[in-house]
């Protein structure tokens, strides 16, 4: 999808990417404290996702690449995903079967979208052995790819780059 968008080079720009797809990407204030953003279609209005303005920068692009996954995965089954901070947990699909009620299961598959768009594998395997090795850290690396440390850490131990003890 990057590369028939013509956005594949780092760090990756979900809003150019919602654009291109033709829904409208807003900063707005939410009377809750706990909204992240949200994803609406209205058959007169299109599709719009709207971002906590309040939340950090790299917050709001990992929360617009998670409601474009919900966009291209779900939003067929419904016309509105709201998400709050709870929702963004990050789970292992290897958790007990039990737990994974619809909600959850949606919520996981965005947010792999959203660290496969903002982390494309590839791209981070590539931008892993172009650094000098005293060079790759999580720190350069989360800066380099405008995500959190915290998104890049869990990305590089899920390709077996990075094992150390402190990411």
């Amino acid at each position: 999808m990057l590369q028939e968008h013509g956005l594949y080079s780092l760090p990756v720009n979900p809003v150019v990417l919602a654009n291109k797809l033709g829904i409208r990407v807003m900063r707005a204030f939410f009377s809750e404290e706990n909204f992240s953003g949200l994803i609406a279609r209205r058959s007169e209005a299109g599709t719009t996702i709207l971002v906590n303005e309040k939340d950090h920068p790299i917050r709001q692009r990992f929360t617009i690449a998670h409601e474009l996954g919900h966009a291209l995965l779900h939003l067929q089954d419904q016309e509105e995903f709201v998400d709050r901070d709870s929702n963004f947990f990050r789970s292992s699909p290897y958790s007990n079967e039990a737990e994974w009620t619809l909600e959850r299961r949606r919520e996981f598959e965005a947010n792999v979208f959203a660290s496969e768009l903002l982390m494309p594998s590839v791209l981070v395997k590539e931008l892993w052995y172009r650094l000098p090795r005293e060079e790759r850290v999580v720190k350069n690396m989360a800066v380099i790819l405008g995500v959190s440390e915290e998104a890049i850490g869990y990305k590089l131990a899920d390709l077996r780059l990075f094992e150390g003890e402190s990411l």
